[in-house]
Formats: C-alpha cells, structure tokens, sequence
C-alpha cells in the first residue's frame, strides 16, 4: 500500500467535497466504514474513490473510514431564501457581504444542543462505554497497557472534555441561514418581517450560493435536520445542524464557518458579487405602498441589477 502525501490542491478538496458519497470514477455508493481514497491519477487529476477504482491511483493524498455527511446537501437548483427588514436589506447593498452569526447568539437556546438534559445519562453512559473501548483499543502498532481502573479514570476526562469542548465550539461556529422553498412563504413573512414592517426577500439557488463564497471548502452547507430531543441525540459533530422538530416550518439550509481559534466577534462576514448571487428581490406583501419604489431606487444607487418581484401572496382569488 503507497504512503500517503497528504497534498490537497484546491482542485481536490472540491472533489471530495461534492463527491463524498460516492466514487468520482464509478458511481457506486459508499458503505458505512469501507474506505475512501483520495489522490491523483498518472496524469496528475484529482481522484475520490473507493476501493472500486483504487487502483486508478498513482499518489495517495488520503485515505478515509467513509462516514456520512452530518447534513443533507440540496440540489444545486434548489431555491433558497432569505427574509429581511429594510435595514438589513441595504446593509447588504452596502457592505456585498453575508453575514454569519455566531452559534451562541441565534437566539435559540438548543443550539449546537446534543440531546434533552433529561437524557444526558444515557448519552453519558454511551459516549464513556465508547470512549473506554476507544482506550483499550489503539491503532495497530501500539498496545493499551492501563488497568481497568487508569482506562475507567482516562475516559471520565474525556467525557468532561466532550462536555466543556460542547460549549465552546458554539463560541467557534458562525452561520448563515436561509430557508428552502420553492415558493414564498407566509408564515416566514409574519415570522421575519410583521406587519407592518417594511419587508425584503431575496431569492437565489443552492448552486449560486456556493458560488458566491467562491466554493470555499472550508464552509459546510447543507440542510438542516429536525429531531425530537426527548428520544433522540445529536452526534458530536453533527450537532450544528440539528435543531428542535418544533421548528421544522424553517426548513433551514445553512452554511457554517468553524473559525480556530475562536475570538469575541459576534458576526463573520464574507463578500458576494451580489447580482450574481440573488435571482430577485420581492418585498413583503405586509409593507406600505411606498416600499416597492424605495427598493427600486435602492438598487439603482447602489448598482445592483436585481429584478424586483411582487409577492404572490398579493394576486387576487376568484369565487
């Protein structure tokens, strides 16, 4: 078996990031476990395959234990939105930049949450039978020698470190939200944007979004999944993009930066070329008369040439 290189171009990480799930050669579907290799073929192109199509390789850069994305990832046609007040609405104008929250300041107080701390037991009694195993069994080539009581104690630290590593990591994380949907939505307008608020929507794809941050590797974008925290848990590293199935209406795709070391700042933000990445910009069938040419002025003053929409919660119904 060749060593591995580890050489990433850029060219690579992309690959491995839009064909995690399955050979870039073949096709096949990976299995929970089995191994995934990355690398160049003879003529130096960047190669994601299984053991399927291994042999193809010439320079290893990685192997990998193929597990799951934490996330789905949309079709690159899927329409996502973003609601917004004016004020945000010409910050964006402004500044051609998206902002990116920290984890700890969304303002759901579950975020980043792994289970109902009615249920921590459990996941405790889990995650310490885990982490013991993990202990005892080291990679090959080195031998456990810790009595049972040393391997008992090494795993109660690192359960306390899961923990405190928990907390922290919200304070590393930032992410940006937009909701998934073909169509507007009402309720996100009455969430988002009350009457009588002067409202804004912007509309763009999947596809464009990733395009505006410049495909970066570093930032993961993927839906989010709703569970029932009273009889399920969030993974360790999944745990970003799990949230309460009470609030399944958002029907959120999100990207997130995880930023080490984190620092105090609230917000990252990340520069878009702005008509590139929003197809339209509707306004709130719940804002004043007047908005609709205020938004028309605002994209000409800034230079952003943006179709405007109206809403099609504003069309008349027949009886």
């Amino acid at each position: 078996m060749q060593p591995m290189s580890h050489r990433f171009t850029l060219e690579l990480q992309k690959l491995e990031r839009d064909s995690h799930d399955a050979c870039s050669l073949c096709g096949r579907h990976f299995n929970d476990g089995e191994t995934s290799h990355s690398g160049y073929d003879a003529e130096s192109r960047p190669l994601y395959v299984g053991n399927c199509c291994a042999s193809r390789i010439q320079e290893t850069a990685a192997r990998y234990r193929w597990t799951k994305h934490p996330y789905e990832v949309p079709s690159d046609n899927s329409s996502l939105w973003r609601y917004m007040d004016l004020a945000k609405f010409v910050s964006l104008l402004r500044d051609r930049s998206i902002n990116f929250a920290r984890a700890d300041v969304l303002g759901d107080s579950w975020e980043g949450a792994k289970g109902a701390q009615i249920n921590k037991t459990i996941w405790d009694a889990h995650y310490l039978s885990f982490l013991q195993e993990m202990i005892r069994n080291p990679p090959e080539g080195y031998q456990c020698e810790k009595s049972d009581e040393e391997v008992a104690a090494e795993a109660n630290r690192l359960l306390e470190q899961l923990a405190v590593s928990g907390s922290l990591d919200l304070r590393r994380t930032y992410v940006s939200c937009w909701h998934e949907n073909e169509i507007e939505s009402e309720a996100l307008w009455r969430l988002y944007c009350p009457p009588p608020t002067a409202g804004i929507a912007i509309r763009t794809t999947f596809a464009d979004l990733k395009r505006a941050f410049d495909n970066d590797v570093s930032i993961q974008m993927g839906r989010v999944k709703y569970v029932d925290f009273r009889t399920q848990f969030a993974g360790v590293n999944d745990a970003i993009f799990r949230k309460r199935k009470s609030l399944q209406h958002e029907q959120e795709v999100r990207a997130v930066i995880r930023q080490y070391p984190g620092d105090e700042s609230t917000r990252l933000t990340r520069q878009v070329e702005l008509p590139a990445l929003v197809k339209e910009v509707i306004v709130s069938p719940f804002s004043p008369p007047w908005l609709e040419s205020i938004v028309s002025d605002l994209l000409k003053r800034y230079e952003a040439p943006i179709p405007i929409r109206t809403s099609e919660l504003l069309s008349q119904p027949f009886f």
